[in-house]
């Protein structure tokens, strides 16, 4: 029973705190639809012998015609022959958060069984999957409620019946596999697999759906519904009709979500919607009325505001009711909240409000919500942990993680929120009051404590929260290291010395792969990186090796551009975050031309992308990294091509309308673009990265209207900062 409560209390929090999850789905759902056509990319199919499973790729094929929730279903062909074995894993795609069963949970799924010879012992065993171990095979027709022919089955099993199952383990696939031996050929169709609690609201859907509103973009219809606290709504379904008459089922959406976009074919034409509200038992409420819509050619400066108040509407519907901060992933007991993400949130936010997609009052309720919580936090010297419990304001360490205060978050969410007592400056009592809390959590940072030992002006990563002479890695280089040290030397109290910038920024850690590239994401280990060299292992002492650094200067050509600080292997990402806020018109140092520098980083990156190909014929799609596993893999991240609008306009534009055009019936939601498209391997993922949403939310503004870049200038601390370290190139900011 109190289980069951425990889930009622959850499905309120989501109804009246929206989007909490990042997924286009529950955690708990193994698959409910495939994103892209013709394969399913998170399938694995294995045969030996004479057995035999129809695959593409390795991949189960997708039925767009077939399924129990639109649009498709995996489509099972196999033969299960004596001198063979098949087994197929429908791999768990959750990348930030794995869902962790309880013994009273259920593993259900529906099936469809298409082949009339195939008889109970036919259908395939079925497993759980974890990250080294699997539970005992369970025969599925054990499970089958009514065994039938062409009608979906209803198959419910007990967590309890699959044996050696780790609670306390990630589950990484459920797995299907060859059962009773047979000459024939089968054929069977899965769809909404997931983990259910034993007891979920029966509650009878009697109201009808409403939707509220509707509004075509281009080939995005955006649809928006109001909805009850109604604890047994599982699911809003989506109808589409094009004549008014026949209405075909076109997705589903997850309650957490208040609006969506459905890509349609044709411009120039006219669509009919309605909704239904989907229970646990997937048997659905009156529709609501229907409204029409009629789709429209957007020019490309119209799209451009599609693509960035999608990306806005991300951080708007995402967050933590109770204490406003970014929540970076669903777990059942807290609500984890993310300091750094958080900081991304606020620039989002502020942009939004520009852009009419939130109110300027409820962006300033949200944010007051953040720093009335983080003056509530545990801190240490002013330095928060990169994640709180939303809940109770106490630090949440992740897995294996030691206990410690992260300066590159805190150094994130102190400098949005300068930004935003810039853009508050109203004389009235809300935005006062803002603006002076947000300044005596500023002035709370101790700076000079976060140094490495024998320094006064680098700092370290982290802070222990334990132990004082545990030691971190130091900060330097071209990437969110500059924003940590301009805050550091510009601080009201507490500052760090303007020396800083020639011996933090200028500077990189060598023991973060410095002789590599200064890029480099301080706080991530990025794939192909080479060792760091033996002579540096073999120092002495632990503190030796945090301590070692090199100048960042290291003069490369490469693909046609001089790369003043050498090539680098990371993500340019990296490259881009200091200028969230950072103009590099204003960084005036006469040994660096920011602008010219990272200008040819990016030209370099997009022909080298270019060059080595991936996937696309299309020079203006590009921007991937390399995603290491046991197969290897490019992937497209969405947010590195776009977002070098900040600094090459054109080029930019063209990455971001090519992504668009090309793939934006799947790759373009309402929270737009997705974490990352494969065109080698025909997947798209189905979550969202907040640093990627956030770069091309306020990179894009600042390309045309240059807002946060103006609110971060004047910043009277900034200001004074600048003067400081540039003094004659400095006059004038």
């Amino acid at each position: 029973m109190m289980r069951f409560l425990s889930y009622l209390v959850f499905i309120y929090l989501f109804v009246m705190s929206p989007g909490i999850i990042k997924a286009d789905t529950y955690p708990e759902v193994i698959f409910d639809n495939s994103l892209v056509s013709g394969v399913y990319a998170k399938s694995q199919v294995q045969y030996e012998g004479s057995s035999w499973v129809e695959n593409l790729n390795k991949h189960l094929l997708v039925s767009d015609t077939l399924f129990f929730t639109p649009g498709n279903s995996l489509s099972l062909r196999y033969r299960s022959a004596a001198e063979g074995q098949w087994r197929v894993d429908l791999r768990y795609s959750r990348q930030k958060f794995n869902y962790q069963v309880d013994n009273s949970d259920f593993l259900i799924l529906k099936i469809y069984i298409d082949s009339e010879n195939t008889k109970k012992k036919d259908l395939p065993k079925i497993a759980i999957t974890q990250k080294a171990s699997q539970t005992t095979l369970l025969d599925l027709s054990s499970y089958i409620e009514d065994f039938d022919y062409n009608m979906w089955l209803n198959v419910k099993i007990p967590i309890s019946s699959f044996k050696n199952l780790y609670f306390d383990e990630a589950i990484t696939a459920i797995s299907l596999f060859q059962n009773q031996v047979s000459d024939a050929n089968h054929h069977i169709f899965i769809d909404q697999v997931e983990f259910l609690p034993k007891n979920s609201s029966n509650v009878k859907l009697t109201s009808p759906a409403i939707l509220s509103s509707i509004k075509a973009f281009d080939r995005q219809v955006r649809l928006q519904w109001q909805l009850p606290l109604t604890p047994s709504i599982r699911y809003i379904k989506i109808y589409r009709s094009e004549d008014n008459k026949d209405f075909k089922p076109v997705a589903i959406r997850p309650i957490f979500m208040q609006s969506c976009l459905d890509y349609v074919d044709d411009l120039n034409k006219t669509y009919y919607y309605k909704i239904a509200w989907v229970d646990f038992n997937y048997l659905e409420s009156p529709f609501s009325e229907v409204r029409e819509v009629k789709t429209t050619k957007m020019n490309q400066e119209e799209l451009l505001d599609l693509v960035q108040t999608a990306h806005i509407n991300y951080f708007v519907e995402n967050y933590d009711i109770n204490s406003g901060m970014y929540v970076p992933f669903r777990s059942k007991d807290k609500a984890v909240v993310s300091v750094k993400e958080s900081g991304n949130s606020v620039l989002s936010l502020l942009v939004g409000i520009e852009k009419n997609v939130i109110n300027r009052q409820v962006a300033l309720n949200r944010i007051s919500r953040m720093v009335y919580f983080l003056m509530k936090g545990q801190n240490r010297y002013g330095f928060f942990p990169a994640y709180f419990d939303g809940r109770s304001g106490l630090p949440e360490y992740r897995s294996g993680q030691q206990a410690s205060y992260d300066v590159l978050a805190t150094s994130s969410m102190i400098e949005a929120l300068l930004v935003a007592r810039q853009y508050f400056s109203k004389d009235n009592e809300l935005e006062l009051d803002l603006r002076n809390r947000i300044t005596k959590l500023w002035e709370s940072v101790q700076w000079d404590k976060a140094v490495a030992i024998g320094t006064t002006d680098v700092l370290v990563e982290r802070l222990s929260a334990v132990d004082t002479l545990n030691k971190y890695p130091s900060l330097g280089g071209i990437n969110e290291s500059i924003n940590a040290y301009m805050l550091g030397m510009g601080a009201p109290k507490y500052k760090l010395p303007v020396s800083a910038y020639e011996n933090g920024v200028k500077m990189a850690p060598i023991d973060r792969g410095a002789m590599h590239g200064i890029f480099q994401d301080s706080t991530i280990a990025l794939p192909g990186i080479l060792p760091v060299p033996a002579f540096i292992l073999q120092q002495d002492s632990l503190s030796a090796k945090l301590s070692q650094r090199v100048s960042i200067f290291k003069d490369t050509l490469l693909y046609g551009e001089r790369l003043i600080f050498g090539y680098q292997k990371g993500s340019l990402l990296n490259v881009y975050k200091p200028f969230f806020t950072i103009n590099p018109q204003i960084l005036r140092d006469p040994a660096i031309q920011y602008e010219e520098a990272i200008r040819s980083y990016i030209k370099v990156r997009k022909r080298r992308d270019n060059e080595t190909g991936v996937g696309s014929t299309n020079s203006d799609i590009w921007g991937f990294y390399q995603f290491n596993d046991s197969i290897g893999t490019y992937r497209i991240n969405p947010a590195i091509g776009p977002s070098s609008i900040f600094l090459m306009p054109e080029e930019g534009k063209r990455s971001l309308l090519a992504l668009y055009e090309n793939f934006g019936d799947n790759f373009f939601t309402e929270y737009g673009f997705r974490a990352w498209l494969d065109l080698r391997n025909n997947d798209v993922s189905d979550e969202y990265f907040a640093t990627n949403q956030a770069s091309l939310a306020v990179m894009i503004e600042n390309a045309r209207s240059g807002l946060i870049w103006r609110l971060y200038a004047e910043i009277p601390e900034m200001k004074k900062l600048r003067a400081e370290l540039f003094p004659e190139e400095g006059k004038g900011n």
